[in-house]
């Protein structure tokens, strides 16, 4: 380590090398098929249907559910593109790709970014080592790398609640009034990438109680009014530059507020139960964050030793632990708490983990007591944690398996046979939408007795509305199924609804869950020809993700089943 520190720079380079790598490789994996990953699809819509009519843009559904500056930034990219290069029409495979490319480079620009970030942090904690440490540790975070490979605003988000921690560490020490207004337009940033950064309001403060200059207790008047209206500051200076930047939320404020309670306040809270959040039937949410969300996200002596290193911030007692140490206690006391804890919702721990981590190592390493105990332990944290990361990068390495499975489906499935599907996001593309895709286009065939005909014979069977609504009688679900599955010669589905109606309870949904399992034994009439599936790998040796939480799987790394009619073996 020693020798290290003598060249921090040239370590951090190669660190924030490595990491811009991992961020950076492959972003056209999956392209141009941006239905894969929902919640990028809508990021990605949202900075077209700007780009079209700034003011009609909030008028497209669920439109608020995020910040608009990555969007922003989408926009500023494409017009930069089409002035340099050639105008897109965002339809073939051609154009859909490299608007799936020029989005994503944002969110794995962002990821790089905050490396750097998480550096100088540490480095404010506890010296250089514990800074470079850090970085390693970010640069190696599979949930970062992950995110920094779709084009969904948790990376950029990320970045910005760093950087407020940079400059809420700064405030702090300093007590300048440039660190205060820093901080204020930080956390501007953080919350037009996404609403829940508000979360960062307590660090700021937190910092500001513990800047110089605070005022005791009583006092006169005036002191106290100069020491509020400063500690404001940052808040004043956040508020103006998100309402300069983000008007829409004055100008369509009715409907701002109606999407963010039907799609992000009422599901979070558990006032409504959407089928999307059904993998987390019967979990206790704030455990699982520990039992999954980080276990996998960053891999178990990543967490640990972060966790470890939170306790040990804790007994630091110093002004920078404890603004440090607020960050993630802040974070966790609002996303925590929502009943469907999303993978991607541990994104904005990755700093707080790898700084916590950095500070414990270098603290342990500079004890002579604990230096050799601590120095195995880091290498082991670091080098698991860089091994996951290299094995994880096998889900962008290896074809998609929607795609292998449409290759297939192409190849040993007929035209115009009858194909039955599910409302999925997942689905192979089929057709023109997989020769010729146009950003527009809803691939997705919805309804309960939805079809297309287009070189399959296509239709649906809707387990996303019909099948999961609690009013019908399994009569008639079993009526519907029966009806359906005689439209098909194949079945075509990924693990997204079998996923879902697994964690559901058999006396609502028994009937569909019934349908999977005898679909599976074959009961039904068909035969499970092929699955696909990509898992993390390294050196030839799969890790099984199947227990992490479904959409750290869904997004990327789905299971695809193509099953035919037993009958059209003979």
């Amino acid at each position: 380590m020693g020798s290290l520190l003598r060249r921090p720079g040239a370590v951090l380079a190669l660190i924030i090398l490595a990491g811009g790598v991992l961020r950076f490789y492959n972003l056209g994996w999956g392209g141009p098929y941006h239905h894969f990953h929902i919640d990028e699809h809508f990021v990605f819509s949202g900075a077209i249907d700007m780009r079209r009519d700034f003011w009609q843009a909030a008028l497209a559904p669920k439109f608020f559910m995020y910040s608009p500056l990555p969007m922003y930034l989408l926009i500023g990219l494409l017009e930069g593109y089409e002035q340099l290069v050639r105008p897109l029409t965002f339809v073939g495979i051609e154009d859909g790709t490299t608007l799936m490319v020029l989005g994503r480079g944002i969110s794995a620009a962002f990821g790089t970014a905050t490396i750097p970030i998480v550096y100088l942090i540490a480095r404010r904690l506890a010296g250089v080592s514990a800074g470079l440490i850090a970085a390693a540790l970010l640069a190696f975070s599979v949930i970062h790398i992950r995110e920094s490979h779709f084009f969904t605003v948790d990376t950029s988000l990320t970045f910005f609640c760093a950087l407020t921690l940079l400059l809420a560490l700064r405030m702090a020490q300093s007590g300048s009034l440039g660190s205060y207004i820093a901080a204020g337009v930080a956390l501007a940033g953080a919350v037009l990438c996404k609403y829940s950064a508000v979360f960062l309001v307590a660090v700021i403060g937190l910092a500001h109680l513990l800047a110089p200059g605070r005022v005791t207790w009583p006092g006169r008047p005036a002191p106290w009014a100069r020491w509020v209206l400063k500690g404001a500051l940052p808040l004043v200076v956040a508020a103006v530059t998100f309402l300069l930047l983000d008007p829409l939320v004055v100008t369509h404020y009715d409907k701002f507020r109606q999407d963010i309670a039907e799609w992000v306040t009422q599901p979070l809270s558990g006032q409504t139960r959407p089928i999307w959040g059904a993998q987390f039937t019967n979990i206790q949410p704030q455990l699982y964050w520990f039992t999954n969300l980080l276990w996998w996200g960053f891999g178990p002596a990543l967490e640990i030793w972060g966790l470890l290193g939170f306790v040990w911030l804790a007994t630091r007692r110093t002004t920078v632990a404890w603004i440090a140490l607020a960050y993630p206690i802040a974070y966790f006391a609002g996303a925590g708490q929502t009943t469907l804890p999303f993978a991607r919702y541990a994104v904005p721990f990755a700093p707080a983990l790898a700084i916590a981590a950095g500070v414990l190592s270098a603290d342990l390493l500079r004890r002579p007591r604990w230096r050799r105990a601590a120095a195995v332990a880091t290498a082991i944290v670091i080098g698991s944690t860089g091994l996951y990361a290299l094995a994880y990068m096998n889900v962008f390495r290896a074809p998609d398996a929607r795609l292998e499975a449409s290759g297939y489906l192409h190849r040993y499935v007929p035209q115009n046979a009858r194909v039955l599907v599910e409302p999925s996001h997942n689905i192979p593309p089929t057709g023109r939408y997989l020769t010729e895709p146009a950003f527009d286009t809803d691939y997705v065939i919805w309804g309960a007795h939805g079809e297309r005909h287009d070189y399959y014979r296509m239709y649906t069977l809707d387990t996303y509305r019909f099948l999961y609504d609690r009013r019908p009688t399994d009569a008639e679900k079993q009526t519907y199924i029966a009806q359906r599955l005689a439209l098909a010669d194949y079945i075509v589905m990924d693990d997204t609804f079998l996923q879902f109606y697994e964690h559901l309870p058999a006396s609502e949904h028994g009937v569909v869950k019934r349908y999977y399992e005898q679909l599976f034994n074959g009961e039904l009439g068909f035969e499970l020809l092929k699955t696909f599936k990509v898992y993390p790998s390294l050196f030839g040796m799969p890790i099984n993700d199947d227990g992490a939480e479904l959409s750290f799987r869904l997004f990327d790394h789905p299971r695809v089943f193509v099953f035919m009619r037993m009958e059209r073996r003979r």
